[in-house]
């Protein structure tokens, strides 16, 4: 696992055999993510971005003898919120630094959004290395016979509650 700024909380590493053409091609397709020019946020040697959704990366970080390991993890920009926030320097960013970064205004919101996103980007690499789509199919509904017969009717008092003296009877 290589080490982020916002620490290693903020990353979740895969290993498949799995070429990094064919993950991104799957998480664009699928998955919505959008493909990456393959750029090196954290510098030279600590992953190339294949793909990317709202704040979350995912990072091609070393391939040998067939395999590649993969990482997922905030992008640059909040990786630095995260790492503010952890290290007690939250207050150097404002409301409006925070809302033009990641679209919240309070520390609260920022965190609960990284949160979400980064366990739906881990799902998603998730599903996507084991070639399922995002969401399952719904379940479809079983096939009914279709009946073009009349309708039972029932008399008018069959639903009608029964009186003490029937109860009775039909407790015995």
């Amino acid at each position: 696992m290589m080490l982020y700024p916002a620490g290693p909380d903020w990353a979740q590493t895969f290993e498949t055999a799995l070429p990094t053409s064919t993950l991104a091609a799957r998480l664009a397709d699928a998955h919505g993510f959008t493909r990456s020019t393959l750029f090196q946020p954290f510098g030279a040697g600590r992953g190339t971005v294949i793909a990317q959704r709202d704040h979350l990366l995912v990072l091609a970080v070393h391939a040998a003898d067939g395999q590649h390991w993969y990482e997922v993890t905030p992008s640059l920009e909040m990786q630095n919120l995260l790492w503010s926030f952890s290290y007690g320097y939250a207050s150097q960013w404002s409301a409006l630094e925070l809302k033009a970064l990641c679209g919240c205004t309070a520390w609260p919101d920022v965190i609960a959004l990284a949160r979400q996103q980064f366990a739906a980007a881990v799902r998603s690499l998730e599903r996507a290395l084991a070639g399922l789509p995002e969401r399952d199919a719904p379940a479809a509904a079983p096939d009914l016979p279709f009946y073009d017969g009349e309708v039972i009717e029932l008399p008018g008092d069959y639903l009608a509650s029964m009186t003490g003296l029937e109860v009775s009877e039909c407790g015995h």
